[in-house]
């Protein structure tokens, strides 16, 4: 499947749905998410709990990438604007809020392990690692409008569904290089040194494997 830019996938998407294609229309949004993976990518890595505050550690940075690029299929949901700025800036606060919600479960999961609070955010403080900085972008995100689709992603064990939907594909090349995307963390070049194929081949497969994933996820649901 050749190329196309993310303008036109975005008025496509668009014009299917207002004909009342819904299955053409996902098959467009899918196209226009795969575009934009690295644009996920790099957004989680930038993301910031608060300004000049922490970020994601670096080797959760994987993790909480599949997590967001879920939700950035499951947007289309609500997303209906031609503009591609638009969607950039919408897709940009979607995987800000994935992040937000990524802290807070590595912190619930952090009290669970410990059974209390030994590490401080502040030497002398009640704070634990994360507390600071999520309160900070709380009060931000306050002044935001949030909507119902953040509050059903977040229930949703993204790495846990990811992994397993990945096992579920039956073509080889496609589920391989899922593998190496959401579970190795390699990038594009990464993975077509690996396989020893082209990187544009690397994008195919992966488009392709994504659309049987979300497939998958979604039979579950």
């Amino acid at each position: 499947m050749p190329f196309e830019p993310d303008h036109v996938l975005l008025g496509r998407f668009v014009d299917a749905h207002e004909r009342g294609d819904l299955a053409v229309a996902a098959t467009y949004w899918e196209r226009l998410a795969v575009n934009n993976f690295d644009r996920v990518k790099n957004t989680v890595k930038g993301f910031r709990f608060s300004p000049g505050g922490p970020g994601i550690p670096p080797d959760e940075h994987g993790s909480a990438a599949s997590e967001a690029f879920l939700r950035v299929i499951a947007m289309s949901a609500g997303f209906r604007k031609r503009e591609t700025g638009r969607f950039y800036a919408a897709l940009a606060t979607c995987v800000e809020h994935a992040c937000q919600d990524f802290g807070r479960k590595e912190l619930r999961h952090q009290r669970r392990s410990a059974g209390s609070l030994d590490q401080r955010y502040e030497p002398d403080g009640d704070a634990g690692p994360y507390d600071a900085a999520l309160a900070a972008y709380d009060a931000d995100l306050r002044r935001q409008s949030k909507d119902a689709l953040d509050e059903e992603a977040s229930r949703q064990d993204a790495e846990r569904l990811v992994a397993w939907g990945i096992a579920q594909i039956k073509n080889d090349n496609h589920r391989e290089v899922l593998e190496l995307t959401y579970l190795e963390k390699l990038s594009g070049q990464a993975i077509a040194d690996r396989l020893g194929i082209e990187p544009n081949n690397v994008y195919k497969r992966r488009e392709r494997g994504v659309l049987e994933l979300e497939r998958i996820l979604r039979e579950q649901h």
